[in-house]
């Protein structure tokens, strides 16, 4: 077992990593409004999520990546969910969000540019490439398990927001589902803008 990445390309796999938990890090204090309260549920996910993080970036610094083109995948997998996350933020800035994962206060507007013209939860998507990276990059078998039930928890999540802003906006939310993907852009519609070229 290595102890420190042992290539190149692994030291910037895990500085890539390591910028893009930062990002989110920072930007979740930041940007994201505090909630109302802090349940037991919310604290515990919270926790859960940082157990998950030391891991992901266990799994890089003692695995290292499985080759070189993992890694490059992995690096690339890092930075589009920062590109996504940064391009949501930017499209959500004026428009206050609670936290990941807390429904209370939900946003008194719906944010439909940016990333949001494709798809209903760039944050979600970005939160789940950024998971998983470490595993595609170094084909770790625990990493693996983390990384899906991250994901499984924002696609619970992301249908739970469904509801809540469907039940707030009503027509005006159904419309605006109808043109977009839950967590990836309509292959329509994507079609559609690529015939109009």
């Amino acid at each position: 077992m290595q102890f420190l990445p042992q290539t190149p390309l692994d030291w910037v796999l895990l500085a890539v990593a390591l910028a893009t938990a930062i990002i989110i890090a920072v930007a979740m204090q930041d940007f994201f409004v505090d909630a109302r309260s802090n349940s037991p549920r919310v604290r515990a996910l919270q926790d859960v999520g940082v157990a998950f993080a030391v891991s992901h970036f266990g799994a890089i610094v003692l695995r290292g990546s499985a080759g070189p083109n993992w890694a490059i995948a992995g690096i690339a997998m890092y930075v589009a969910a920062t590109l996504l996350f940064l391009s949501a933020l930017e499209a959500a800035r004026r428009v206050p969000l609670p936290p990941p994962l807390v429904d209370d206060p939900m946003p008194k507007a719906l944010i439909t540019g940016g990333p949001f013209a494709l798809i209903r939860h760039p944050f979600y998507v970005a939160y789940s490439m950024a998971w998983l990276a470490a595993p595609v990059a170094t084909h770790g078998p625990l990493i693996t398990v983390f990384a899906v039930a991250a994901i499984a928890t924002y696609a619970v999540a992301a249908r739970r927001e469904e509801r809540q802003l469907e039940d707030r906006f009503g027509e005006a939310y159904r419309t605006y589902k109808l043109g977009t993907g839950m967590l990836l852009p309509p292959l329509a519609r994507l079609l559609a803008g690529r015939s109009s070229h």
